[in-house]
């Protein structure tokens, strides 16, 4: 199977120490968090659909990226503005 990745990864904690590189890395890391949400569900099918049917690559990683923001976990990215505490 030919490894599958997107144009820039997403940076995943504080200090961005877990990068996720395309939609399999999305898939496991997924598979780490407990089960639920809108976006959780809809970044699996994204990414699965990314892997199995040449779907677009940048809605699995818009997906993801919307996934890791409903579960409240600290993301670097450029598409995601800074959240700054007053």
């Amino acid at each position: 199977m030919q490894t599958i990745i997107w144009d820039n990864p997403v940076r995943i904690g504080v200090n961005g120490e877990r990068c996720i590189h395309g939609p399999q890395d999305a898939l496991q890391y997924l598979s780490e968090l407990p089960q639920g949400g809108w976006f959780y569900e809809r970044a699996r099918n994204r990414c699965h659909g990314a892997l199995e049917r040449g779907e677009a690559l940048d809605l699995s990683r818009k997906a993801f990226i919307g996934a890791a923001i409903e579960g409240s976990f600290p993301i670097l990215d450029d598409d995601v503005p800074a959240i700054r505490e007053p």
